[in-house]
């Protein structure tokens, strides 16, 4: 990053960005823009007014803030401008104690943050259409059954509190409106397969990994959609630590604690992986016997199905990178 001479900070909500830059000195409040193509076209003229670097040598960064930031981060690849999209907890924890919050503050505290960073951080690349689509569907998919599985439970706790004849009717509504959910969770998986196939290279990754034993379809689009096909991770174990399955060590001077992992981390694809674990343990007769001979050792039953899930991981990973399928061994070790 050091080939950067012009930082700029920007605070993104719905409506509007605020924006701070830095190049000599301390860190320079510009204004406040509209968060659109009109607004983004006005940053530019302005800074402009105010350095003399040449584009090439800008970089823009901004925290991730879902939807708001994601208009922005395509324009500026569409123009070639340089730009990166952090997450917005490592800049707040970088940022120490703070008294007050505004949005010009959070502008040059970004700004500040560039230029602390810059050796480290990397720039965002743009995410391919068919990744973008497919975390919609997902997105989407996952929305659909939060709620079906509250409509599911939403009546239980009643039903011995409220008449019978009130709670069958609630009960047909209810019917009523899990049916609809499951017929759009379906049309929804269907359109994911869809996603996933079109592009040649994506389906031939998302091939490779379903041959991993307790893969599946939707843990297997997962996959594909948070390591931007494997692009973004290339390393099982920096996305074991993404997903919060590798153990991090904790001690201080003298006191040495157990490893734990971190809560930081991916929680939804750290569940799907706790769901492949039975059937990988059931159907694999390799990570069966390892799992069977870590419990017989003593070890307690989380740490040796964390230890699966790095394994399948690892598998995962494995296959991509060679590009063959995985062979199920019927020796066991």
């Amino acid at each position: 990053m050091s080939k950067f001479s012009f930082f700029i900070g920007c605070d993104i909500s719905k409506s509007f960005f605020d924006v701070s830059h830095l190049e000599d000195g301390p860190a320079i409040y510009l204004g406040r823009f509209d968060n659109d193509i009109k607004g983004y076209l006005t940053l530019i003229k302005s800074l402009r007014k105010v350095t003399n670097i040449s584009i090439d040598k800008w970089v823009i960064c901004f925290e991730n803030t879902g939807c708001y930031s994601k208009p922005l981060l395509k324009w500026l690849h569409t123009y070639g401008i340089n730009c990166i999209e952090e997450n917005p907890l490592r800049i707040s924890r970088s940022l120490g104690l703070r008294r007050g919050k505004s949005d010009k503050i959070d502008s040059l505290d970004i700004c500040r943050y560039l230029i602390e960073k810059q050796d480290i951080l990397a720039l965002t690349q743009p995410l391919d259409l068919t990744i973008t689509k497919l975390k919609k569907f997902l997105s989407r998919r996952d929305f659909l059954v939060r709620q079906r599985s509250a409509l599911k439970v939403s009546l239980k706790e009643q039903k011995g509190f409220i008449d019978s004849e009130l709670y069958n009717e609630l009960k047909d509504d209810n019917d009523l409106l899990i049916a609809e959910y499951d017929r759009q969770i379906k049309e929804l998986e269907s359109k994911i397969d869809t996603t996933v196939l079109q592009d040649k290279a994506i389906a031939k990754s998302y091939k490779l990994i379903r041959s991993v034993i307790g893969i599946g379809r939707i843990t297997g689009a997962y996959l594909i959609a948070t390591t931007n096909n494997f692009e973004s991770f290339t390393c099982s174990r920096k996305y074991a630590s993404y997903c919060g399955i590798a153990p991090f060590p904790r001690s201080s001077g003298k006191k040495i604690g157990r490893n734990k992992v971190s809560h930081m981390a991916n929680k939804k694809i750290k569940s799907l992986l706790s769901n492949c674990i039975l059937l990988s343990i059931r159907h694999d007769p390799q990570l069966a016997s390892y799992y069977q001979r870590k419990l017989e050792e003593g070890k307690e039953t989380g740490i040796v199905l964390n230890a699966v899930k790095n394994k399948i991981i690892q598998r995962v990973f494995a296959v991509v990178k060679r590009q063959t399928p995985y062979v199920k061994l019927n020796t066991y070790g």
